[in-house]
């Protein structure tokens, strides 16, 4: 009996000691648990977010976001992030991004620190409390570059070896990547770093991972999606309701469009009885006059001998020859059907031809044959003038988006060699837009890159080293939209 009771009070408290471990294992486990830092306010299409444990969680509006969560967006995906200071974060589609950290201390500042890394897409990023009250707490980091924030709304675009950022307003600060900024937060200082404000208007900021440093290179829209879906997409239903109101109902979103519609009423009869017609005088009848015809007097016609017409050839005019110049094309740049002549990035990488620093819109890059180190520019003509070789011209419609071919219908290109200056204007037509032109002109450097001066679009260009052939690229705000393109010319 003595030795039952023993054994009944030590298991007590073995199973006491257990349930008290437990709970020091759950409250271990719950403070180890990362903090919820926000919530997704929009999910579009195939969204996939995994924990810093690995574990998928469920994706939907209102859902939690947690440090250390690591999300993915599907071709079609979308994302809308609400941090818990009021900073926000769209995740565009085919994008990766991670919540490395995200805390704020009012008492030691320096204990907080804001940090995300895009591996992959495009997002953009509006800062909230706790950035703007540490601003060299805020860090956004790529594959190939670190992005400090300071207090800004702002687009980074990450792909494969180079990233690409606009700043709406604010300012961001771009270093080259390196073991000394990855650890790091807030911006990463070591003689190699671009500032880009907002005041820098018409202008982003281009690494890729061969240039020491980043360039300041002319504005793109870096949120343009690569493709536009012409017919409304899956589960998209679209009712008529009455002439001019259309409604679309989708299972993710509804657009409703809406115009007012025109209705005519008839006007009510007068009660005032028209007044009687006047009388009609009768016709007074007149004797036809008779009329004699005289014979007809035959006239004798002249005789024609045709001259026969020969039809001399001729000869058929061919563009220029272009051997010395390429352009490589960025991967998230749509292809139009006319164009022939530029390359994809990675073949433009490859081919061995050198990458003009400096000369493109971040759209196009031109590439040109190698040459001895300090070669410059060299021509024995006086005077030249160029002919259009190639050119492809797309318009991005902002009303919906829509990415359409602009027909090229003339242009000229004439550089002064003696005075190092050039010329040129491109003429350009597109159904929607009507007709637009790109005019510019400005000095020509040594190393063959064309200075614009006067010009109505951003232009960025290089001649060969021999003066026989030219390359330009452009971009343009109209009122409707965007242009922007790529051009070849030789003699």
């Amino acid at each position: 009996m003595a030795y039952q009771m023993a054994y009944q009070k030590w298991m007590k408290g073995v199973v006491g000691a257990a349930v008290a471990w437990g709970g020091l294992l759950n409250a271990v486990a719950w403070a180890q648990e990362p903090p919820v830092v926000g919530e997704m306010t929009l999910v579009i299409g195939q969204v996939k977010l995994l924990g810093a444990d690995g574990v998928a969680r469920s994706v939907q509006r209102g859902a939690s976001v947690r440090v250390g969560d690591r999300i993915e967006t599907q071709a079609g995906g979308h994302l809308h992030l609400r941090f818990v200071d009021g900073g926000r974060l769209s995740i565009r589609p085919a994008s990766v991004l991670q919540i490395e950290d995200y805390s704020h201390s009012t008492q030691q500042p320096q204990l907080g620190a804001i940090k995300f890394r895009l591996d992959e897409g495009v997002v953009r990023s509006i800062t909230g409390t706790w950035g703007e009250a540490a601003r060299d707490r805020f860090r956004l980091n790529t594959p190939v570059a670190a992005i400090g924030v300071k207090g800004t709304d702002f687009v980074v675009r990450a792909e494969g070896s180079q990233t690409l950022a606009s700043v709406y307003t604010g300012a961001i600060t771009l270093t080259p990547m390196d073991s000394g900024c990855f650890a790091s937060v807030g911006p990463c200082i070591n003689g190699r770093e671009k500032l880009l404000s907002e005041d820098m208007k018409g202008q982003m900021i281009e690494l890729n991972r061969q240039q020491p440093t980043p360039q300041i290179v002319p504005l793109v829209d870096l949120l343009a999606r690569s493709s536009v879906r012409s017919t409304p997409p899956p589960n998209t239903t679209t009712v008529a309701v009455a002439p001019s109101t259309t409604v679309v109902s989708d299972s993710r979103a509804a657009t409703v469009v809406t115009a007012s519609i025109q209705s005519l009423a008839a006007a009510p009869e007068s009660p005032i009885e028209p007044p009687a017609p006047p009388p009609v005088p009768e016709p007074v009848v007149v004797a036809p006059t008779p009329v004699v015809v005289a014979p007809p007097v035959e006239i004798p016609q002249p005789t024609v001998t045709e001259t026969p017409v020969i039809a001399l050839p001729v000869a058929p005019v061919t563009p220029p020859q272009v051997r010395q110049l390429s352009w490589g094309r960025m991967p998230w740049i749509e292809k139009m059907d006319a164009d022939t002549f530029t390359k994809n990035w990675n073949d433009a990488m490859a081919s061995g031809d050198e990458r003009v620093l400096g000369v493109g819109i971040g759209t196009y890059n031109l590439f040109r044959a190698p040459s001895a180190a300090g070669t410059v520019l060299a021509s024995s003509d006086v005077r030249a003038d160029f002919r259009l070789a190639h050119s492809t011209v797309q318009v991005i419609r902002e009303v919906g988006r829509i990415i359409e071919p602009v027909n090229v219908t003339g242009g000229t290109l004439s550089v002064d060699f003696a005075r190092s200056t050039f010329a040129t204007q491109l003429s350009l037509h597109n159904a929607a837009i009507g007709a637009e032109s790109i005019t510019a002109s400005g000095n020509v450097q040594s190393n063959g890159v064309l200075q614009p001066l006067n010009s109505n679009a951003t232009v960025t260009g290089a001649l060969t080293l021999d003066g026989k052939e030219a390359g330009y690229t452009f971009s343009k705000s109209i009122y409707t939209g965007l242009l922007y393109g790529a051009t070849l010319w030789g003699r």
